[in-house]
């Protein structure tokens, strides 16, 4: 079999965010377990807020290239802020935008369907991101159809979560975030 192709994507852009760690961290596992993991930054894909109005006059060119980097990838792994107990606007106006690209364009099945997901929170909460982790599966499975694994990693305490190298420091985190890895790149193999 060939190595599995994932994409990871953290749902900000801020310099310093917890959740771009947290892409870096998964990165370097899905690298070590075999794969070929791409971590992009959503800076690089200028999408305005999706509205109908806006999509009339066409696809943005970085939703369509984003949405190829999707049906070119078996998995796909995404990390997300908390916002008032939901995943970050910025996230979920991507999924919008890629769900809005027409069927004879590839649509909703080559970005969603195709792809397994797996899904991580980095927040300084006690909880970690859980209520965004909870919405952002509902928004995957429910609302795109996506096939989203059953483990998640949800790392509370960011601020003091990653260790010199960017690893994570606490021992259960790095186990939840293996487990993610490990039933994300079985589901693909699976698929193959």
């Amino acid at each position: 079999m060939t190595r599995a192709r994932i994409l990871l994507i953290a749902g900000s852009t801020r310099d310093g965010s917890f959740n771009q760690s947290l892409v870096s961290a998964a990165t370097r596992k899905f690298n070590a377990a075999g794969a070929d993991a791409l971590p992009l930054s959503l800076q690089d894909y200028d999408m305005p807020l999706c509205d109908a109005g806006v999509s009339e006059r066409g696809i943005p060119d970085a939703v369509t290239a984003l949405h190829a980097l999707f049906a070119a990838h078996d998995g796909i792994f995404l990390a997300t802020p908390e916002y008032n107990s939901f995943p970050s606007p910025l996230l979920l106006n991507m999924i919008d935008w890629l769900s809005r690209v027409r069927h004879y364009e590839g649509g909703m099945i080559e970005a969603f369907e195709r792809s397994v997901f797996g899904i991580g929170a980095a927040s300084p909460s006690p909880i970690g991101g859980y209520r965004a982790l909870m919405m952002l599966r509902q928004k995957l499975a429910l609302g795109v159809g996506a096939t989203v694994v059953p483990a998640m990693i949800a790392v509370s305490a960011a601020y003091q979560a990653f260790d010199a190298e960017g690893n994570l420091a606490n021992e259960q985190d790095a186990q939840n975030l293996d487990k993610v890895v490990h039933q994300l790149l079985e589901a693909v193999r699976q698929r193959a």
